[in-house]
């Protein structure tokens, strides 16, 4: 009667094994008849071992389950050898743990030497059924209090798996390495007392290497998500970085837009502070692309904005129409500002020869000094610079007349 209730426990502890990683460990069976297949195995291993009382070393025992376990996840799941190990130890060490317990209090309490006790098959099958009890017990408390998404973090580190394996690996050799007590033909009591210390760390032990995993890969969780974080703040600030050159350069030229330069001046004129502006036309622009075509009179625009670049290095030059830029300096006097000027209208009268244009290329420009006192507006003063910039082109033509 014993060795059928056994049997039938066992029947029971092996299936809820299997559905119970089906659930939690691997979300869903790949091989249903791979699993039944070792479900069976596991089965006859337990029969061979308790009803049919045939002698295999405890040792020899805890292997052959292990493998059968770990095998059985394998193939009935087709996962990482990994996961399937590591699954495969969660339910071996607290089996053979809680196995090593009862064992070892049987012997204490009823003064019964160890290697006596696995001589006797009833003895034996009656730990064995409080055994089998106690884990399918333990799986369902384990399964209540473990949520699903704390085994999920660590099943998907693959570093947290590695470190969880090693550790409950080495306690599962230790406790093996420990069954030789069990067939030494002397009483050694102090030693069945640690026998239950050791069976008690080993499952003290599974709980802190779970928690130790968790908490590892929790932070690992966390360091790659700071990590996404960081990389899409980067890319935010190059979005919004481009989005702010788009807003304030103009594409075509590099210079800055035109509400950039007015705002540059409405802030230097509410400072204050003594600056000048350069107004400035590129020459006969609308006749080369009519005769031309427009791609020389792109490239036209680009050697002039080019110029100016060159020669206002480090200011502020905006385009602030088809052929108009507008170029601001501070703290420059207008010496210094016509200097430059005169530099880039020399600059561009040379760029139908040094490039072999059929058109006559050159700028027009005109200055306007602003100094702290000035009473004039923003639009005030660029209207100036234009009128400045019409009479020099007016008299350039007349002269050329």
């Amino acid at each position: 009667m014993l060795k059928l209730i056994c049997f039938l426990l066992f029947i029971i502890y092996i299936y809820i094994i299997f559905t119970y990683s089906s659930n939690i460990f691997f979300n869903s069976t790949k091989n249903l008849k791979i699993a039944y297949l070792l479900i069976i195995l596991n089965i006859i291993l337990g029969a061979i071992t308790l009803i049919f009382e045939i002698s295999i070393f405890e040792a020899v025992f805890m292997i052959i389950y292990f493998l059968l376990i770990s095998m059985g996840f394998r193939l009935s799941y087709n996962d990482k050898w990994l996961k399937n190990i590591f699954v495969a130890f969660c339910f071996v060490v607290n089996f053979f743990a809680v196995r090593f317990i009862y064992i070892s209090c049987y012997s204490i309490l009823f003064k019964v030497a160890l290697f006596q006790i696995m001589q006797d098959y009833r003895i034996l099958t009656i730990l064995t059924i409080l055994t089998l009890l106690t884990n399918i017990i333990y799986i369902y408390v384990f399964k209540v209090f473990l949520k699903p998404e704390y085994i999920n973090i660590i099943i998907t580190d693959e570093s947290s798996l590695k470190f969880s394996n090693a550790i409950l690996g080495s306690i599962y050799v230790f406790l093996v390495i420990n069954t030789y007590s069990f067939y030494v033909e002397k009483e050694f009591w102090g030693i069945y007392i640690l026998n239950i210390k050791i069976s008690i760390c080993a499952i003290i032990g599974f709980f802190i290497v779970l928690l130790y995993s968790y908490l590892f890969s929790k932070l690992k969780l966390y360091v790659v998500k700071a990590e996404n974080i960081e990389k899409e703040l980067v890319q935010d600030e190059l979005e919004l970085k481009q989005l702010e050159n788009e807003a304030i350069y103009d594409y075509f030229t590099s210079c800055f837009k035109r509400d950039f330069i007015y705002e540059k001046i409405d802030n230097l004129l509410k400072d204050r502070v003594f600056f000048c502006i350069v107004f400035i036309d590129i020459d006969g622009l609308k006749i080369t692309n009519d005769l031309y075509g427009h791609d020389e009179g792109d490239f036209y625009i680009k050697s002039v904005a080019e110029i100016l670049n060159i020669e206002f290095v480090g200011k502020a030059i905006g385009r602030i129409g088809g052929d108009e830029f507008l170029v601001v300096l501070e703290h420059i006097d207008v010496y210094a500002t016509m200097k430059c000027a005169v530099r880039c209208f020399e600059k561009a009268n040379n760029i139908s020869t040094l490039f072999k244009k059929p058109y006559q290329t050159s700028i027009s420009y005109g200055v306007v000094e602003v100094t702290p006192d000035n009473k004039l507006s923003r639009d005030e003063l660029i209207k100036l610079a234009d009128t400045y910039m019409y009479n020099f082109k007016k008299y350039r033509k007349k002269n050329r007349k």
